[in-house]
């Protein structure tokens, strides 16, 4: 999950780098650091903790114009200085940086240490470093990389510069995404392209295999037989660059208030909507009419706030389209050996599109002959190559590790699916109108639903003290629920759980008491009544109750401590608004607390390691 940065060019390095961190910092932020190259020496910078714990040892400028840094979520050896990257040779000559997870390292660290190499941190990343180093006794450094990596088993993206060769930087990947980005008689290489888009929307993708060698006004790609690769570079979105946070104090809060536009834009501002047939047209789909009538099943396959959309979509789909649908975690489904039926179709469900467990659970549905597609928000990422099809979430860079906006566009991205289907089959001209007029009106819909933050806040105030709280939901709110107690834990360290309504007296209920609130979301349709007795069994044992409700009833006043109303839809389409109050709630206590709620402790946005 860690984020890398290089850069190399006619401009002073450490600026950039240091940009390209600010950026990618959501990344991981156990620790962070930079290798400075001039001719003959790499300096290298780095510390434990946060960007700004750096940026305090870092010299006020350097001639150096070229460059790389890092920053770290640790996986091998404890946080702290010497195990921050960039690793540096034994000898200075080299310094690497590494996303990823090695196999085989202890092996290869044994063998090194038997030829008298000195290592100086715990991390497996550092025998990259000293492994390039031995074989560029004997190679040129691209040959040296090369040569390394063939001894490595595991997952890497990894940057490499060089005392001997400063303007020359070498990237590679196996498992972990990065991307060049190509300027003017400068070149950047990132983790994620929003780290240089700023300065570059000329951007090439690497894949699997991939060594890049870069320097100020050439780049090229090998693979690991030294064999030069064909590779065209691609433009990047403009709002690939957004990385300010306006008006608010954080991205979670900024990225919260989004979803009008986040949405819109899932919508294709309106473009992916047919409002005379009451469908949807998405051009990414890549499937015939024909094809589509044969569908026989849709499974999606996602992780965390992905996963929890994806459920979601299977109950839109089961609604409209009136096919068989479940969501699977995508880290059991890629160990079950999996049945894969011909007559299914399979969609992977990421924000970023890197997701480890979701790339291998789609290489195994793909091993086995299924169909796969992609909704993702990750441009060009591994995802979205690896389906060569599907539906772009267009969301926007979302740089909160927590999800809000993606979560909201990912759930409208499965409706217009869950629409297209439909219609092809069971779903009638004015039923689909009326999905139609009902996914146009969400912008205007989650507009009316934020302004609920000034009461959240309040609740947040009066419960923030809480050691635990519960979120019951029903039918296609259960999912809303899960994913409301995710947030609540991911961002302000306090215990929560999300249960079906059905489930409370199985167990659940035993957790009721007078120090546990309990929010119960409730929505317009068959699970109204249910969901409101089980308020009511949680009331008679002294539990408070926050009602989140698409429906006025005087029922609530009784069965309710506090009533948030959002705006009616369709009940399918209700968690879209129904979590908007949860994630502002979530943002609110983890204030409350002193939380850093857009950098939570031990988590990363993008799980790119397994």
């Amino acid at each position: 999950m860690c984020g890398i940065i290089g850069y190399t060019g006619p401009r002073k390095a450490l600026p950039l780098l240091l940009q390209g961190l600010h950026l990618l910092e959501y990344r991981g932020y156990d620790s962070a650091g930079i290798a400075l190259a001039t001719e003959g020496s790499l300096r290298v910078y780095k510390r434990e903790g946060k960007l700004e714990n750096l940026e305090a040892v870092l010299p006020s400028s350097s001639a150096a114009k070229s460059g790389i840094g890092h920053t770290r979520w640790a996986t091998h050896g404890i946080v702290s200085d010497k195990n921050a990257h960039p690793h540096l040779g034994s000898k200075g000559r080299v310094a690497v940086a590494h996303n990823g997870i090695l196999d085989n390292w202890a092996e290869i660290r044994r063998e090194l240490e038997s030829e008298g190499v000195v290592f100086t941190s715990d991390t497996d990343s550092e025998v990259i470093a000293q492994l390039v180093e031995r074989e560029l006794e004997t190679r040129k450094p691209t040959d040296a990389v090369i040569a390394a990596l063939k001894r490595i088993s595991g997952t890497y993206g990894i940057a490499v510069t060089f005392a001997d060769k400063p303007a020359l930087v070498i990237g590679a990947r196996n498992g972990s995404p990065l991307a060049i980005g190509i300027g003017d008689g400068e070149a950047f290489l990132a983790s994620d392209p929003s780290a240089f888009a700023s300065h570059t929307r000329k951007a090439v993708f690497l894949q699997d295999g991939d060594i890049a060698v870069l320097q100020p006004k050439s780049w090229e790609i090998r693979n690991l037989r030294g064999e030069l690769s064909d590779r065209e570079a691609e433009t990047l979105p403009a709002r690939t660059a957004e990385g300010d946070k306006g008006v608010h104090p954080d991205f979670f809060l900024k990225e919260t208030f989004e979803q009008p536009q986040a949405v819109a834009r899932a919508l294709g501002n309106g473009g992916r909507l047919v409002k005379d047939l009451g469908t949807a047209k998405l051009g990414g789909l890549d499937m015939a009419p024909r094809e589509i009538q044969g569908i026989r099943e849709i499974v999606f396959v996602a992780m965390g706030t992905a996963l929890h959309a994806a459920q979601i979509g299977a109950r839109i789909v089961e609604t409209w389209a009136r096919i068989p649908s479940r969501a699977e975690d995508a880290s059991e489904l890629r160990s079950a050996n999996p049945i894969v039926h011909r007559d299914a179709l399979y969609v992977a469900v990421s924000q970023s599109g890197e997701t480890a467990d979701t790339l291998a659970a789609v290489r195994e549905i793909q091993m086995k002959g299924g169909r796969t597609i992609g909704i993702v928000n990750g441009v060009g990422s591994t995802l979205a190559r690896l389906c060569g099809s599907g539906i772009y979430v267009h969301a926007g860079p979302e740089h909160s590790v927590a999800a809000t906006k993606s979560w909201s566009a990912q759930i409208v991205c499965c409706a217009l699916l869950a629409l297209t289907v439909g219609r092809s089959r069971y779903l009638s001209l004015g039923e689909g109108r009326e999905a139609v007029e009902e996914l146009e009106a969400l912008p205007g819909k989650i507009e009316e639903a934020l302004a609920l933050k000034a009461r959240v806040d309040e609740l947040a105030k009066r419960w923030s003290g809480a050691r635990s709280t519960l979120f019951l939901g029903r039918g296609v709110l259960y999912p809303a629920a899960l994913e409301g107690a995710l947030k609540l834990k991911e961002i302000s360290y306090v215990h929560a759980e999300g249960f079906a309504g059905g489930a409370l007296k199985h167990g659940p209920l035993a957790l009721v008491s007078p120090e546990v609130p309990t929010f119960a979301l409730l929505a317009d349709g068959e699970t109204f009544d249910r969901t409101l007795s089980n308020m009511s069994e949680v009331r008679a044992r002294k539990g408070p109750v926050i009602a989140v409700t698409n429906r006025e009833d005087p029922r609530l006043a009784d069965a309710a401590d506090e009533v948030l109303v959002v705006p009616r839809s369709l009940e399918v389409l209700a968690p879209v608004l129904e979590t908007i109050p949860l994630q502002l709630y979530a943002r609110a206590v983890a204030s409350e607390l002193g939380r850093d709620v857009d950098r939570p402790r031990n988590l990363a946005k993008s799980v790119t390691t397994e």
